[in-house]
Formats: structure tokens, C-alpha cells, sequence
């Protein structure tokens, strides 16, 4: 028996986030997939996606194909984790200890939402708000104008930090000394950091995506703005529910 990993769908269902091909190239992909004799998916969304494409792509008089899902872990430790803590991260550690801090974790990208979550920021910050936006991921593809705004942001290594190649070990030290994790990512096939939050205990707001609620459930604060002053008014919301103890 013959089985794929499928991560994601995103490539066809979101190909403007995407650079050029990647669709085509994808679906050329899932058709030597289809040839074969099942997927396992790293959720049941992606699952309920790959048979919705199944059942129109594939062609008729093949064998059988089974989809199932598996959901992904985040025990770092029993992972043989990468070690080390540069002094640029020990800075960024200090900096955020004991504030409210926002944490993001993943490659930056257009679906994650990065460039929703700084104008957002930028209203709060605007407003006196205080608090942290902390970014944990390399550069990804279409993004040079948010990474410029990121670089050369007047509050960039005061309250808003951008940190590249992270160890396992500044990753568990980050997820400790954050308030919340903050999720806007318009898709994703699992989204690992809301486990990994979880593990560490960390409160998580998130887009109200079919995913994030397979993954997270009742454990998380969901918010369905697309806009950067709706989600200000949703991470003030988020503060006074801490203040109150009710996070």
C-alpha cells in the first residue's frame, strides 16, 4: 500500500497568497497522488478538502482511495531540539518579560495574517496601548514590503520584534514569557503553534476558522474581523478579559 502525507490544500484554494505556478504545480502533484491508494492528512479539514477534490479530479475505473487525518504533536523535547539562545534573543526575552506580550509563530507570509496584525498594532500603539508584538519565523515568498515595514518600523526592537532562525529553545522560552498567542492567518492545514501554545499553557486568539476549532475548540478566543481596527478592538477586548481573569 502506497500513502501520502497531504499538509494542506492552500496552493488551490488560496493561490493568490502563492507565487505564480504553485497551483499547477500542486494539482500535478495530487494527480500522482490520486494514482495511488490513499492519503493521511493532518487534519479532518483537509481531509473533507482532499475527497471534495477527489471525488471531482479523479478519474473514473481506478482502485480505491482511502483519506484519513492524524493530528500533529508538539512535544519539542522528545524531538531531539535545536539549542541555543543569541544575544539579539536574550534581548528580545528581556524586553518582554512580565508585559503584554503578543506572540505570532510561523514563516511570514501573505495568508498569516502579519501585515493585519502590525497596522493593528500600530492603532493600539497609537492609542497608548501597551503592549508587544513579537514575530518568530523566517521570510517566506511575496512579502518584501511588509518585511521592509517590519525592519525599519520606529517601533521596531521597542515594542514590535521580528526574530529569524530560532532555536527549539528560544521558541520554549518565547511561548513562556508571551501573554497570548495571536493566530490571524487566513488558512492553514493544522496550525502546530496552537498546540504548541497549548502545551505551555499560553491563551490563544485566533481566526474563527473550521481548523482552529478542530484544533483548539472551546480552549481559544476567536475573532472573524478582516479588518486592522476591528482586530484592535478584539486584542483590547482579549486584555480586559485578562484583566478580569476571565482569558
Amino acid at each position: 500500500s502506497v500513502q501520502f502525507v497531504v499538509f494542506d490544500m492552500l496552493s488551490i484554494t488560496m493561490p493568490q497568497h502563492f507565487v505564480p505556478g504553485s497551483g499547477e504545480a500542486f494539482t500535478e502533484w495530487l494527480e500522482i497522488v490520486a494514482e495511488n491508494d490513499g492519503a493521511v492528512c493532518i487534519s479532518a479539514t483537509v481531509a473533507d478538502e482532499l475527497r471534495q477534490w477527489i471525488a471531482q479530479n479523479r478519474k473514473p475505473g481506478m482502485r480505491s482511495f482511502t483519506v484519513d487525518h492524524f493530528h500533529l504533536g508538539a512535544d519539542i523535547n522528545e524531538s531531539l531540539p535545536t539549542q541555543g539562545i543569541g544575544v539579539a534573543e536574550q534581548q528580545v526575552l528581556g524586553r518582554v518579560a512580565g508585559q503584554d506580550t503578543f506572540l505570532m509563530v510561523g514563516t511570514v507570509e501573505p495568508r498569516k495574517g502579519h501585515a493585519l496584525a502590525l497596522a493593528a498594532f500600530e492603532s493600539l500603539w497609537a492609542e497608548g496601548v501597551e503592549a508587544n508584538l513579537v514575530i518568530v519565523g523566517k521570510k517566506g515568498w511575496l512579502v518584501d514590503k511588509l518585511v521592509a515595514r517590519i525592519e525599519q518600523h520606529p517601533q521596531a526592537r521597542k515594542k514590535l520584534f521580528w526574530v529569524q532562525g530560532a532555536s527549539d529553545e528560544f521558541l520554549e522560552r518565547i511561548y513562556q514569557s508571551s501573554r497570548c498567542l495571536l493566530v490571524p492567518s487566513e488558512g492553514e492545514g493544522f496550525c502546530l503553534p496552537l498546540i504548541e501554545a497549548s502545551h505551555h499553557r499560553l491563551p490563544i486568539l485566533a481566526r474563527d476558522l473550521p481548523v482552529f476549532r478542530e484544533v483548539a475548540g472551546d480552549h481559544a478566543t476567536y475573532f472573524s474581523g478582516t479588518g486592522p481596527e476591528q482586530l484592535a478592538e478584539d486584542i483590547k477586548a482579549w486584555l480586559a478579559t485578562r484583566r478580569a481573569d476571565r482569558h
